[in-house]
């Protein structure tokens, strides 16, 4: 019989406004894995709601944008927190039948070389070329990723040693997307003064910066897993 606590470390964020969605959605997660809950400003009236359907919380205070504090969260804290084998990454709005758990099983059976997965891909490809002295100080590479698939961050499973193994090379692709163009940075592709969010474009252009594409795929969960999207803010 699989121990899936010791298999997965599954990572749910939400805040007051996902109440009503938390509650049902860690019902379908609990027996499979270790559960993080990363709190958003979550009042203690909610937590007392939810109390007994997570092993563990975390209250991320990177940002007082709730949004961003669950990108900022993704980005700098699941690497460093998982253990087990495989990380799940979900959304608080993402739907799971009952039989999701098989997807995942099914997926690391089909691909056991797999560093991350997921049931979406990206409308818009990973583009990026991050150039200069800085860079190659750094990185002793620089960076330049044209086409690369992206999965989409409603629901993601990581394979824990990969990213810790690069868990540098993401702080620092973050810090050259979130800083200022500079004389040693030169950066082409989306981006902002402050590269807050995306955090699954920053997971997907990692792989593909560690030379890890053909690691990263999307298989269709048939239903099992559905990722509405109402927005294009994120694709």
């Amino acid at each position: 019989m699989t121990d899936y606590k010791k298999r997965f470390d599954i990572f749910l964020c939400g805040g007051s406004e996902h109440l009503a969605m938390l509650g049902p959605l860690l019902r379908k997660l609990q027996p499979y894995g270790t559960v993080h809950l990363g709190s958003s400003f979550l009042s203690d009236d909610d937590l007392h709601v939810l109390d007994g359907l997570y092993d563990v919380l975390h209250t991320p205070r990177h940002s007082e944008d709730g949004y961003h504090n669950f990108e900022l969260f993704s980005i700098h804290d699941i690497n460093r927190i998982a253990t087990a084998p495989y990380f799940v990454k979900l959304d608080a709005d993402i739907h799971l039948e009952a039989d999701w758990i098989d997807y995942v099983e099914e997926c690391i059976a089909e691909q056991p070389d797999a560093v991350l997965f997921g049931p979406r891909k990206g409308n818009v490809d990973i583009s990026y070329s991050i150039e200069g002295e800085a860079v190659r100080a750094l990185l002793q590479q620089e960076i330049r990723v044209s086409g690369g698939r992206k999965v989409i961050g409603g629901f993601y499973v990581g394979q824990t040693a990969f990213f810790k193994q690069h868990l540098r090379l993401m702080d620092l692709v973050h810090g050259f997307l979130s800083q200022r163009e500079t004389d040693g940075v030169r950066v082409t592709g989306p981006r902002s003064a402050a590269f807050r969010g995306n955090e699954d474009t920053l997971r997907s252009l990692v792989v593909h910066a560690a030379g890890a594409g053909d690691r990263l795929h999307v298989f269709d969960a048939r239903g099992r897993i559905r990722i509405e999207r109402t927005n294009t803010v994120n694709p």
